[in-house]
C-alpha cells in the first residue's frame, strides 16, 4: 500500500471480515480512512473479484459501497451498525485492471438510523456506481464486543471509546 497521504487517519480493521479482514484470503482486505467529512478506501482488484473478464463483479461493487457507508455510519453515531437497506445504481462496468476508489458520507444520523451515500470511481474521477444505504445501530455492548476484536496498530481513530467511560478510554490509548 503505497501512495497514502500522511494526513489520512485510518480506521481499525478486522481479521475475518469479508471486506476489511486482513486474514481473509477470500475477501477484499481493505483499509478504510477518514478524509474530512468522508470515509474512503482504495481497492486493488484481482481477477478473482471479477464476474466477466476485467469487470468487477456487481456483488463486490455492492460490498465496497456497503462497507464504506457502514464505516461512515459507525463513525457518525459511535456504534457498529448493520445494513437495513442498500440501493446500488450501476452506471458502467467497473474495470478490474486499476485502483478503485470509494467514498462515503453521512446524509442523516440519529440514534435509530443512519442514512449514507457513496460512490465508486477511478483515479481519473470517472464514476462507475453509486449507492445509498440505511444503517441500524448495534447496542453499546455489541459494539464494544466487536471493537475488542478489531485490529489497532496505533494511530487509528478510536471510534467507540466514548462508550467505555473515561477510565477505560485512557487505558485503551
Amino acid at each position: 500500500m503505497t501512495h497514502h497521504a500522511h494526513n489520512r487517519v485510518y480506521l481499525p480493521n478486522s481479521r475475518s471480515c469479508f471486506v476489511c479482514g486482513e486474514e481473509n484470503i477470500a475477501g477484499l482486505q481493505l483499509r478504510f480512512y477518514v478524509d474530512g467529512e468522508f470515509t474512503k478506501t482504495v481497492f486493488h482488484p484481482k481477477p478473482h473479484h471479477c464476474g466477466y473478464p476485467n469487470v468487477l463483479h456487481g456483488g463486490v461493487v455492492a460490498a465496497l459501497l456497503d462497507e464504506t457507508m457502514a464505516w461512515a455510519a459507525n463513525r457518525a453515531i459511535a456504534r457498529m451498525t448493520v445494513t437495513g437497506e442498500l440501493t446500488v445504481r450501476y452506471m458502467k462496468p467497473v474495470p478490474g485492471d486499476r485502483d478503485i476508489l470509494v467514498w462515503a458520507e453521512v446524509l442523516k444520523a440519529n440514534r435509530r438510523l443512519v442514512q449514507a451515500r457513496a460512490a465508486v470511481h477511478d483515479a481519473s474521477g470517472e464514476e462507475f456506481a453509486r449507492g445509498e444505504g440505511r444503517f441500524l445501530p448495534m447496542s453499546a455492548e455489541e459494539t464494544l464486543y466487536i471493537d475488542e476484536h478489531l485490529i489497532y496498530r496505533g494511530g487509528e481513530e478510536r471510534v467507540f471509546d466514548s462508550l467505555r467511560g473515561d477510565s477505560a478510554s485512557v487505558k485503551a490509548k
